[in-house]
């Protein structure tokens, strides 16, 4: 069973000073105070965040800010707040949290790390994420062979506080409980995943170490989607092409990979026409992913 050890909230940042100020609003009244934040700025030079309106709201909570290399992804910054907190002598619980999440109930602390007292070091676990209409959000599922290799995730008949955690294949790093160093080798996202699909082959890096991947049905929290940065689409057309060429490289079988990576291209060159930057922006992505 795992110690009791404390949790540290990180977040990763790149032009998200607004919705982390809410965040930091919602980090501060909760019912448990929280042992540290830590905000990784991944906007350093063009948008250096202002820790000022963040303490101002956090109280009592310490927050930190480490400074990220400008433009790099959510898996890089990830990985500099593991090292960074490991070099201070951080042995525990991690709970990664976009800065477009909220907290809404107040005792999200609480409850998770009650939760965390009592389970495996090794395990990694998830919440149940609600978009601003009040859906449930795609944050956890199931892998299977063949072209919809995702297409079995968590329902919403499936959230319910009275039910018990779920075993799933993958878990979304919106709202991730981990122990980095827990695992062996240690747990590290792949900085080549510039663009999302980081989550996803953390999962089953993790899962194929024996690692428990759970999915929690509360506490829920929100999303205000659209809210996390301001990185211009046909930049993040291109990211996450790069992103998803190398998950169906790494993860998939050779028929998914040639079908899909087909039909990406065929969809590209339809679209140049009338959407040339979209259009060039996947095509590069494949091309740069290889």
């Amino acid at each position: 069973m795992g110690t009791v050890l404390p949790l540290v909230v990180v977040s990763v940042a790149y032009h998200s000073q607004s919705p982390l100020t809410s965040l930091a609003a919602d980090l501060g009244r909760q019912s448990q105070r929280l042992q540290l934040w830590l905000v990784v700025d991944n906007a350093p030079q063009s948008a250096p965040l202002d820790p000022v309106p963040l303490q101002e709201v956090l109280g009592e909570v310490p927050l930190r800010l480490l400074q990220g290399q400008e433009g790099a992804g959510f898996a890089a910054g990830c990985n500099a707040a593991f090292e960074h907190l490991e070099h201070q002598g951080h042995r525990g619980w991690i709970w990664l949290l976009n800065p477009d999440i909220r907290l809404p109930e107040g005792d999200e602390l609480d409850r998770l790390q009650i939760w965390v007292q009592d389970q495996d070091l090794r395990s990694v676990a998830g919440t149940a994420v609600r978009d601003d209409f009040g859906q449930l959000e795609a944050s956890a599922g199931w892998i299977d062979p063949g072209l919809n290799f995702r297409r079995r995730r968590i329902q919403a008949s499936q959230v319910d506080s009275s039910l018990a955690p779920l075993a799933v294949d993958w878990l979304s790093g919106c709202s991730l409980i981990l122990c980095p160093t827990a695992h062996q080798p240690q747990a590290r996202f792949d900085p080549a995943y510039p663009l999302y699909y980081e989550d996803l082959d953390l999962s089953r890096r993790l899962a194929a170490s024996g690692a428990p991947l759970l999915w929690l049905p509360a506490p829920e929290l929100g999303h205000q989607r659209g809210e996390g940065s301001r990185t211009p689409s046909s930049r993040r057309l291109h990211l996450s092409t790069r992103s998803y060429c190398r998950y169906l490289h790494q993860h998939c079988a050779r028929w998914v990979l040639v079908v899909r990576l087909l039909r990406l291209i065929l969809t590209a060159l339809l679209r140049l026409p009338l959407q040339p930057r979209r259009g060039w922006a996947v095509l590069s992505g494949i091309r740069v992913a290889g």
